[in-house]
Order: structure tokens, then sequence, then C-alpha cells
């Protein structure tokens, strides 16, 4: 959870640099996407690593790594280091993204939920929390708000390195380690129609929080009219936040009615947030993320629990990669296109766009979900 929050603490902070440095919107799309690509060659090249050395060495390095990053971002004086330190925070996630969701799963009691429910809660109430105290930040201390909150991130990354050098490791050697940094996306026989028929779901999921964590600065500043850090952090927030709950509150429920919930929560929620954003009102835009946020909790937490039974330990990591793989394509190649078409377009053209390209997946992914008791009867 330290890693995501570091990687969710400088949402806010974008638009304090954006006045100071006078950089335009689509370095702001860039400087958060940067980080969804570099964690995606990372996880494309080492997130089968941990199948090989094991669990904790993987996770120590990249603790480490995002340390460094920290100190990128403490001492940027230009958008371009802090992009920088976004491609470096990237780098350290998305290697040790498969092997603590490999390792959580392992360490859970074989047959219970709590693994793959925390594997998929961790991460996106890190990023929620981080862009929440980087508002909090923003609003209490103004210019040196970069300065506390980075030391925070920094103790508590510090925290992580103490639990994992602590915490047992949960898998064997094996040999292939060199073999293993070849990229690939392995998804076993055994899972690949479970992963297919949850693609669409997934995308559209990711893509909504590449809105909210993305460009909700943006828009809350630009389409909403609201000049707060707080409300910037508490809208960039609110996603991940409630996805975490939403994990947890519906990591019971049978996975097949999980993802039907899931995308049919999706287009309601998202159609919420299209209201708010044309009437000008953030209370619904609020309403709205929650409510997509629940739903991408259920469908996620879903995902991990489908698929856990069926990859092989020493596929596991690797199969995981390549859910987090459709995942960060969805989180950033959309920011990286919008940020490009700002200016063409205008804002609100562009989030009523991808807002209806959401949309379209999730009913996509819902029919898909809906379609399948019908054919195993048949």
């Amino acid at each position: 959870m330290s890693l995501y929050l570091a990687s969710g603490a400088p949402t806010p902070l974008l638009i304090v640099w954006q006045r100071e440095w006078g950089f335009p919107d689509s370095l702001v799309a860039l400087a958060f996407a940067i980080y969804a690509f570099t964690f995606l060659a990372a996880l494309l090249v080492g997130g089968s690593l941990s199948d090989f050395l094991g669990r904790k060495p993987v996770i120590l390095v990249s603790l480490v790594v995002a340390l460094g990053s920290i100190a990128m971002f403490m001492l940027a004086p230009s958008i371009e280091w802090v992009i920088a330190a976004r491609a470096v925070q990237g780098l350290a996630v998305g290697v040790v993204t498969a092997a603590y969701t490999a390792a959580l799963v392992e360490l859970a009691k074989p047959g219970t939920r709590v693994g793959p429910v925390v594997a998929a809660a961790a991460p996106v109430g890190g990023l929620g929390l981080g862009a929440l105290f980087g508002g909090i930040a923003v609003e209490l201390f103004d210019q040196n708000a970069d300065e506390v909150l980075f030391a925070v991130v920094a103790g508590l990354l510090v925290l992580g390195l103490v639990i994992t050098v602590l915490a047992p490791e949960t898998t064997t050697r094996v040999p292939g380690v060199l073999r293993s940094l070849i990229p690939q996306v392995v998804v076993p026989a055994e899972a690949r129609s479970f992963f297919v028929r949850m693609l669409p779901i997934l995308v559209a999921a990711w893509m909504t929080g590449s809105l909210f964590l993305g460009l909700a600065p943006t828009v809350v500043h630009g389409i909403l009219h609201v000049d707060s850090g707080f409300i910037d952090g508490f809208t960039g927030s609110i996603h991940g936040l409630s996805v975490c709950i939403g994990s947890v509150v519906f990591g019971r429920v049978a996975v097949p009615y999980a993802l039907r919930g899931g995308a049919a929560g999706l287009v309601v929620g998202v159609g919420v947030i299209v209201v708010g954003i044309l009437t000008a009102t953030i209370a619904l835009v609020w309403i709205g993320g929650v409510i997509e946020a629940l739903a991408f909790g259920a469908a996620f937490g879903a995902i991990f629990r489908g698929l856990a039974p069926l990859a092989p330990e020493h596929q596991r990591a690797g199969t995981f990669a390549a859910v987090y793989v459709a995942a960060y394509l969805a989180l950033g190649i959309p920011a990286v296109v919008a940020g490009q078409l700002i200016a063409p377009l205008g804002l609100l053209t562009v989030i009523v766009g991808w807002t209806a390209l959401i949309v379209v997946l999730a009913a996509v992914g819902l029919l898909i979900q809906l379609r399948r008791p019908r054919a195993r009867a048949a």
C-alpha cells in the first residue's frame, strides 16, 4: 500500500507545479501516464521474476527504487524531473506488483478470500490515500506541500522495508530467471477463457481510474470551476478508496455475480459522473465516483478470486502480471490521448467522449457475463 500511496500522492501536486512552472495540460497527462507505461515495461520484463527468485528479494529491491524516486520528486526543479521521477516510480511498482499479489495469495490459508481481496484492495486504496494526502498537504502547506508530503511517504516506504524483511518467504527458487526476463504475458490455458471474458470490464474499470487519478484536478478546475487543493485530492481519492471498500465488502459474492454487478455498476456510476460534469455539479461527480468505484472493487476482486485457483503456483505471478498489463494500458493510453486532444477539441468534449467509451465497454462486458450461463447450459 505504501508503494501505491507514493504513486497517488503527486496527483493534486500537478496543478501546483503547473502554476509554478507554467507547462500545458498535455504534460499534466504525460506526467500521470508515464508512470503507467514504465510500470507496464517493468511488468513485462520483471513480472515473473519472483516466480524464480522468490517474493521477498523482488519486493525489497522495488521498495529501495521507490525511495529513490521520492528523492527525485523532492529535488525536482522542473516538470521534466517530475516526469522522470514518475518513470522511476512506475519501474519500481511494475516489478513488485505481481510479486506481492502472489505472496498475499500464498500467505493466506488455502481456499480463503483474504489473499485475493487484499491484493485487489491495497493498490487502489493506496492510490486513493495518496491523492487524499496530497490534497491535504496542498491545502495546509501550499508551496511546501511537496516537501512535507514526500517526507511522510518516504517514512511509509521505510516501514514497508522493515515489514518485508520480517515477513516469511512464500515460494521456492527455481531455475530459469534469465529466460523469464524475455517480455511475455503468461496466461495458462486453464485461465484463458476466464481472462478473455473479464477483459472488457477490466479495461472499462481502469479507464475510469485514469480519469479520476490522471485528470481529476484538471476537471475540477477547468469544468467545475472549483479552486481547492483539498477538493482536488478528495476527488482523486474517491475512486481509490471506494474501490478498496468494494473489494472487501463484495469479497464474498460469487465471482460471476460480482463481475455482472461490477459491470452494471460501472455503467450507472459513469452515467451519473457525466450528468455531474455536464451540469457542473461536483456532488454528482462524487456520487457517481463512489458507485463506479464500488463496482470496480467488486469486479477487480472477483477477477483475482477467479484467476487464483486456475493458475499453477509457478505461473501465478505471471498470470497476475497479465491482468496488470491490460489494466495499465487502460490506465495510461487514454490519459495520453486525452491530453493531446484537450487543446483542439476542448476539455469537456474529451471527457464526455472518454466516459461514453467506458460505458460501452462496461455494457459489452456485462452482456458477455450474462450470456455465459446460457452457453454453458446449451
